[in-house]
């Protein structure tokens, strides 16, 4: 909206979340929907499919919030962010402007609305297993658990480990890509952003479909956003931002994005995002950092297995955005395997490292100050925690699990977890 004021969420009344009422994320391999990754989901299905940004769950939060109260099921994430005195993806969404769905304009507590950010997993074909990942997302994953179905079957391993149990796909998926593909022909005019993630997009054969309807149907206000793993080869990564870029040079899409996931950096990484290369993201990611018509990302999840090397990540990216903008986004794990959350070690145990991180993030400019902020709200989160020493035993049996499936060695890729290993 270049030249124009820019318009904020207009609703002030109790504790209203932008992403309640703008952003709908859709999984149509597994019929779910939901308006925040930490929220609860509602079902969909070929009949109210339509409905998806208005489930009657959803109505219900966005009617809670307005009476000034805090939805369950997802939303005490931002709560306690809130309570510890930090700022949360709730304080920061309403920040970003021109992203109110149209029905506010003239009902500025309208809770019947158009989404104005549409999130789609197409499908979770994907050649990562990253360790908090699930089968839902990850066809690699849900493959492992099948082989080694074993482990989940010991004890009470099957409420404790819910992300090493074997997911089966919603038998409809193909009837809710129809029912997506249609729903967006009425209304993709009305987005502002269209996201796209997996799984892994660019190995999924719904990713070329969706190319080949934004070819066809022009939105030149769009932009078109695709988070990646980079775990690709170059030849196949360009000839995608090829077609892509000719979208854009015909107006078909106002911008493309790039969101590189990337947690930390070393072996550290390797492990948590099993599959991954480094040398080879990097290469890939050096590649889009000179296609500089692209805004280009980076997205980091926060474990309590990445935390350490996070330093050496924000020491690239000071290279990175030495060349040019890079922005840089990050989250706690919620949801997520409780095992791996920074919370478990205590308020203590990560203080140097967030003292490391939190020198290295820039605040020069408003965002840079935000993000700093949104960064010291999640360690003021984790230290208002007391520990949990079962959750640390889970991690190591976790992890043990996970060294007897791909041969790796935690103990030597984490030194640090070591002192904990006889709470087993």
């Amino acid at each position: 909206m270049s030249g124009k004021e820019k318009k904020y969420f207009p609703i002030t009344q109790g504790i209203a979340c932008q992403l309640k009422w703008t952003w709908s994320t859709i999984w149509l391999y597994s019929g779910e929907t939901a308006s925040c990754h930490r929220a609860s989901f509602s079902k969909i299905t070929s009949e109210n499919f339509d409905s998806f940004h208005n489930t009657p769950e959803k109505l219900n939060a966005r009617k809670l919030m307005l009476d000034g109260q805090w939805p369950t099921g997802g939303c005490e994430y931002c709560q306690k962010i809130e309570a510890a005195g930090g700022s949360s993806d709730r304080i920061f969404q309403k920040t970003i402007p021109d992203l109110s769905p149209l029905e506010l304009e003239t009902d500025p507590t309208a809770i019947q609305v158009t989404p104005k950010i549409l999130e789609v997993y197409l499908n979770n074909t994907c050649n990562f297993g990253c360790i908090y990942c699930y089968g839902v997302h990850s066809s690699r994953l849900n493959h492992e658990n099948k082989k080694f179905e074993d482990f989940i079957e010991k004890k009470d391993y099957k409420t404790r480990f819910s992300n090493l149990q074997i997911i089966e796909e919603t038998s409809n998926k193909d009837l809710l890509t129809e029912k997506f593909i249609t729903w967006l022909e009425k209304n993709s005019q009305s987005l502002k952003r269209l996201q796209v993630l997996g799984g892994e997009p660019f190995y999924q054969k719904e990713f070329d479909l969706l190319l080949d309807f934004l070819s066809t149907h022009s939105n030149p206000n769009l932009e078109f956003s695709i988070i990646t793993n980079l775990g690709i080869s170059q030849d196949k990564l360009i000839s995608y931002i090829e077609k892509i870029k000719l979208l854009v040079s015909q107006k078909k899409i106002r911008r493309l994005d790039i969101i590189c996931s990337i947690d930390c950096w070393g072996p550290e990484q390797e492990y948590i995002r099993y599959g991954l290369d480094l040398s080879s993201w990097e290469s890939n990611f050096n590649y889009l950092l000179d296609q500089k018509w692209i805004v280009l990302n980076i997205n980091q999840t926060i474990s309590a297995l990445a935390i350490k090397t996070i330093p050496d990540l924000l020491k690239k990216l000071k290279i990175w955005k030495s060349k040019r903008p890079v922005g840089y986004y990050f989250s706690e794990l919620v949801p997520g395997p409780s095992y791996l959350k920074p919370d478990i070690f205590g308020p203590d145990f990560f203080a140097e490292d967030f003292k490391n991180i939190l020198a290295l993030l820039d605040d020069n400019t408003n965002q840079e100050k935000e993000t700093k902020k949104y960064m010291s709200g999640i360690f003021n989160k984790i230290s208002s925690n007391k520990g949990n020493t079962q959750e640390i035993k889970d991690l190591i049996i976790y992890l043990d699990e996970i060294d007897r499936r791909r041969n790796t060695n935690w103990k030597t890729t984490f030194p640090w977890l070591e002192e904990f290993k006889d709470v087993v």
